[in-house]
């Protein structure tokens, strides 16, 4: 093999980062899947082409980890020992000779690649994952690898393997299934294969080529995955039907050549990656949805497909500001994600790469890594996870360490929003939130630099401080959590959150400063506010009630002692409603009361929680409602009783004057415990899951009552100053007086409904159940 290596090219740019050592450790990767398993460890050094130092020590290290596995590939096809290689003391050289000696058997040992490699790699400092890698691959022999020969050859890395070896097992050993490096098959262009007339390459990695195809049975383009080993992602993603989830159709399997067929959905409009990198090119204050429409149209000519001339959704998130934008995008895509893990899909591997754009730019998720089980630097999951590092949850890092014992089933949703979150942050500040310069010589070093970081502080490069973009920010750091249990639990719950960045005069309401109102409204007793928005109006209506028809009672000359019977009922029943009052208002306050407090305390409220808050002004009205009735006929009765001569009449016009002023007094408390309830203390108590499956059906009920509350306030004062301007025997003041507070009680209950009506089409926009991708 010539000495100059085909990556050459690549080394001249001198990344000095992680993932562009990642980036070439694929290339290298797809050359050595030609030559594999070699005969001379010293061929894998000329695959490498000059890099720092620690960049190509992680190359070499997986290299090695790849070629150890294809000599036992091998060796099962030939049924026979490698070599004859064994290991009791002796050292390997790299020459490929076999050494005299008996013993267990081995796959391929990390002494076949020392000394050749120890230019790079000194044998006193091989990272525990090469070990592991090692000892895995003699237990699918069916070996028993002791504790006493690792240490005897690797003693400086005795320590850390003993807890696995004493445990039976190892974190890379729980791996299900490992990808073993094989070279993808290349299809011809033009050609026909299966069912497929292949048209042009995509892309390509060290595991898979992606070929634009045409199914020839369906008459549809769909992107062929091309790999040599079969997937279980058309199973787990046959059942995922959603707008922002690739569609996989099914997969396939050929022999000649031998590979394995995966079509799916074809979307030309590019990926996530690439308008991150046209950010790069552009300032931030001119970046706008446009960007993302921009990037889209150049995918489409350069794909031969046709540019959307009338689409109202392009048009809207052309003029959008970026953060919305990003807003948008993000809302999307957490839907998929929690509509798969509903599912029970996990994705595992969300970065920007796989998140492909359509013509119509809606955001759709692809390459769920369904079938990872673990990674624990196995063979070929630095180049498969590699680009991914950057992206994963602290806890998906743990599976990745080959040193840490949590296991990749222990996973759940939340691992894909922290990875969603990322992706957020970096298509919004055109960066990620940590900038990583160090270099890793292998993989554990490279998981452990990026664990590092997930506990550092952060801050936005470009803000503008809108209320859109404060919250964003917001939104984006509880994604980026350390701790899942601080993070949205669900994707419906973040793509709820993410929905407030356009809708941020809505999410004040969830989250209101300290100095705002609705702050110093949380901060008072629940008891307290709603005694004075119901006792309040209802008192004044009282006072107001009992001054109308004192005077009233007044003129009457015909009734003796009638001024101190009047004294005396009215004592009797206030003396009796009002403790009423007091205890039904204990019993329907008191359960909204808990509710606020657990709300305070993070706990979520349950539906029957939910509908119980939304419905005490209601409540509340009818009680009152009741009780002035119940007044109303209990005076009426009770003169009539005492005073025959008090009349009929006397006594109809004394019950009307109480419902009157009753009607006047329960609109007032609905409106004002109402706006309470759904704008002050929904919020709070929804914020722990921000999940209300009942919102649509609570709005539609609200709306009604409010009209018919709305339509009671106008028509009941109306109807008592009518009563009032007719009646000579009562002063101008009195009149003027209640034609001044039906206008004002009007005017505030017209406010407060058209407060609510608004407010609840935004809530039900928010927290509803999802709007096509269409819809903005």
């Amino acid at each position: 093999m010539s000495q100059q290596s085909p990556l050459d090219p690549l080394a001249s740019t001198q990344q000095a980062t992680v993932e562009a050592s990642f980036a070439v450790l694929e290339l290298c990767l797809q050359e050595l899947a030609r030559l594999a398993p070699v005969d001379n460890a010293e061929v894998l050094l000329k695959l490498i082409p000059p890099l720092p130092a620690a960049s190509r020590q992680l190359i070499l290290v997986e290299l090695i980890k790849v070629d150890m596995g294809a000599s036992l590939q091998r060796q099962k096809l030939h049924g026979q020992t490698l070599h004859g290689q064994t290991l009791h003391g002796q050292t390997l050289h790299g020459s490929g000779t076999q050494p005299a000696a008996s013993g267990d058997s081995l796959p391929r040992p990390l002494e076949f690649y020392w000394p050749a490699v120890g230019g790079i790699l000194p044998i006193d400092n091989i990272p525990i994952d090469l070990l592991l890698e090692e000892l895995h691959l003699r237990r699918r022999l069916g070996q028993s690898p002791s504790w006493e020969d690792y240490q005897r050859r690797f003693p400086q890395l005795a320590q850390t393997l003993q807890l696995w070896l004493a445990a039976g097992d190892t974190h890379a050993a729980r791996t299900r299934s490992t990808r073993q490096l094989q070279e993808v098959p290349e299809l011809p262009l033009g050609g026909v294969v299966d069912d497929f007339q292949i048209i042009s390459l995509l892309g390509q990695g060290a595991f898979a080529r992606v070929y634009l195809a045409r199914q020839i049975s369906m008459q549809r383009l769909v992107a062929l995955k091309v790999s040599n080993f079969g997937s279980e992602e058309p199973q787990a993603l046959s059942q995922l039907d959603h707008p922002n989830i690739v569609r996989v159709y099914d997969q396939r399997h050929i022999d000649q050549p031998a590979a394995s067929l995966l079509y799916m959905q074809y979307l030309p409009g590019g990926s996530l990656a690439d308008i991150i990198r046209q950010q790069a090119h552009r300032e931030p204050q001119v970046w706008s949805g446009q960007l993302i429409v921009e990037s889209i149209n150049g995918h489409l000519l350069a794909a031969n497909q046709t540019v959307p001339e009338h689409s109202p959704l392009r048009d809207q998130l052309g003029r959008m500001p970026w953060a919305e934008a990003v807003a948008w995008i993000g809302v999307q895509l957490a839907e998929g994600l929690g509509y798969a893990a509903e599912k029970g899909v996990l994705h595992r591997d969300v970065k920007p790469a796989n998140i492909l754009l359509g013509a119509e730019a809606v955001p759709k998720l692809v390459d769920f890594n369904v079938s990872c089980s673990g990674l624990s630097g196995r063979a070929g999951a630095a180049a498969y996870f590699g680009g991914s590092l950057a992206y994963m949850s602290p806890e998906q890092l743990q599976v990745a360490d080959p040193t840490d014992p949590l296991r990749a089933d222990q996973l759940d949703g939340r691992s894909d929003l922290y990875a969603l979150g990322m992706v957020l942050w970096e298509l919004w500040q055109g960066q990620r939130p940590w900038t990583l310069m160090d270099l890793a010589s292998n993989w554990t070093a490279a998981v452990s630099l990026q664990r590092r970081l997930r506990s550092q502080a952060f801050a936005p490069r470009v803000f503008g401080g809108s209320p859109t973009e404060r919250m964003l920010e917001q939104v984006l750091r509880s994604l980026l959590a350390v701790d899942p249990v601080q993070r949205p639990q669900t994707g419906h719950e973040a793509a709820a959150r993410l929905r407030l960045a356009l809708h941020p005069e809505l999410a004040t309401r969830l989250a209101p400063a300290p100095d705002s109102f609705s702050g110093w409204l949380l901060r008072m007793p629940v008891l307290l506010l709603c005694a004075v928005l119901i006792f309040g109006p209802n008192t004044a209506a009282s006072i107001f009630n009992y001054d109308y028809n004192f005077r009233r009672m007044a003129q009457i000359q015909s009734v003796p002692d009638i001024l101190s019977d009047f004294r005396l009922i009215s004592n009797w029943v206030n003396g009796i409603v009002y403790p009423l009052g007091l205890i039904l208002f204990l019993l329907v306050v008191l359960p909204i009361a808990r509710i606020v407090e657990r709300g305070r305390q993070g706990i979520a409220a349950s539906q029957a929680e939910i509908s119980q808050l939304w419905n005490i002004g209601n409540r509340v009205t009818l009680i009152c409602g009741i009780l002035w009735a119940v007044s109303g006929v209990v005076f009426a009765v009770t003169f009539a009783s005492m005073h025959a001569e008090f009349g009929f009449g006397r006594a109809l016009h004394f019950f009307l004057s109480l419902v009157l002023c009753g009607g006047v007094a329960w609109i007032y408390p609905y409106f004002g415990l109402t706006l309470l309830a759904v704008l002050v203390y929904y919020p709070l108590v929804l914020a722990p899951s921000m999940r209300d499956p009942g919102i649509a059906i609570r709005c539609r009920q609200l709306r009604r009552c409010s009209r018919w509350y709305l339509a009671s306030a106008a028509a009941i004062p109306l109807t008592a100053v009518g009563a009032l301007v007719f009646r000579d025997d009562l002063p101008k003041n009195l009149i003027l007086a209640g034609v001044c507070l039906t206008a004002v009680g009007l005017a505030a209950a017209f406010m407060a409904f058209q407060k609510l009506e608004d407010s609840l089409r935004q809530m039900q926009r928010v927290l509803g159940p999802a709007e096509t991708p269409d819809q903005l």
